[in-house]
């Protein structure tokens, strides 16, 4: 028996080929009931599938930046664009 996807694949292209309406019919019922199918098989397989469990305990408060670029006085004051910045000179 043709895997699911290689049935809906060779019906797709069957449909493809085919130009009158008479002959498309039963062609998307097929499709159709090949499609509906492997999706409730892929749910199937899905809802079965392993959940990872979050380990990391998780707490409040926000992690600590190492590299704050904002010095002291800008952490107690806020940023102030205006205020001139130590160059380092």
């Amino acid at each position: 028996m043709l895997r699911m996807e290689d049935k809906i694949r060779r019906l797709c292209l069957e449909l493809l080929s085919k130009k009158d309406d008479e002959e498309v019919r039963p062609i998307l019922v097929e499709l159709r009931e090949a499609l509906h199918l492997h999706i409730e098989r892929m749910r199937e397989r899905f809802g079965a599938y392993p959940f990872l469990v979050e380990r990391r305990i998780r707490n409040d408060s926000p992690p600590t930046n190492k590299q704050d670029p904002m010095n002291e006085q800008d952490k107690e004051d806020g940023p102030n664009e205006t205020r001139p910045r130590d160059t380092g000179i």
